[in-house]
């Protein structure tokens, strides 16, 4: 049987374009101890296993989801408009808008973010399939780790956005196949639970 990606390149010229990209604009750059690409790939598959008739912009866009942090700033946008068209760059930016959200939480903004992702099944879907990847990763290391706990304290970034990250899941509850809701829960239950600290913003609790 051929692969998701494989058939969505083989069948969608803009995937085809965003895939080229993507090794282009991946190249020296690791994400999670590995090479970059192999993330991008990783969360397209994702997708695919829960999604398989995803449009082709959406498929070309989770190829290219970190592609505001990798490639070249003056010609990104220019670049994913000409390959694979106004529709994935939008998409691209969509789903980028999330990592604003992550490094400077304010409740408006977060709000505002999950009312995106719930009236964009296919949006919610991507940046779900992103965070099963992210969440394996961190997952398999505290796993392995000599002290989990430990592990858990050393990555206050990550812990203090749990109760984002949950109220996701529950957003996602009816908005992407439930697979993958309960694929995402899963890894969830997994994690540390981190209570809200006190006068945390409400869209984190």
């Amino acid at each position: 049987m051929v692969g998701f990606i494989t058939h969505s390149r083989e069948t969608h010229r803009e995937v085809e374009a965003a895939f080229r990209l993507a090794v282009e604009w991946c190249s020296g750059h690791r994400i999670d101890g590995a090479p970059a690409i192999a993330h991008a790939l990783k969360v397209t598959r994702t997708l695919g296993v829960h999604c398989p008739d995803a449009p082709a912009h959406v498929i070309a866009a989770t190829l290219l989801h970190d592609a505001p942090d990798l490639a070249p700033a003056d010609g990104m946008e220019r670049r994913v408009t000409a390959a694979a068209g106004l529709l994935t760059l939008s998409f691209v930016k969509d789903l980028y808008a999330e990592h604003a959200v992550l490094a400077h939480p304010t409740e408006a903004a977060g709000t505002a973010h999950l009312h995106t992702l719930t009236s964009v099944p296919y949006l919610m879907a991507a940046a779900v399939a992103d965070k099963i990847i992210a969440f394996q990763y961190a997952i398999g290391l505290a796993e392995r780790a000599p002290d989990p706990a430990a592990f858990w304290a050393g990555r206050g970034a990550f812990t203090r956005l749990l109760p984002y990250f949950h109220r996701v899941h529950r957003a996602s509850d009816g908005v992407i196949p439930h697979s993958m809701t309960a694929a995402y829960g899963h890894l969830l239950a997994r994690c540390p639970k981190v209570p809200a600290p006190p006068g945390s913003l409400s869209v984190f609790r």
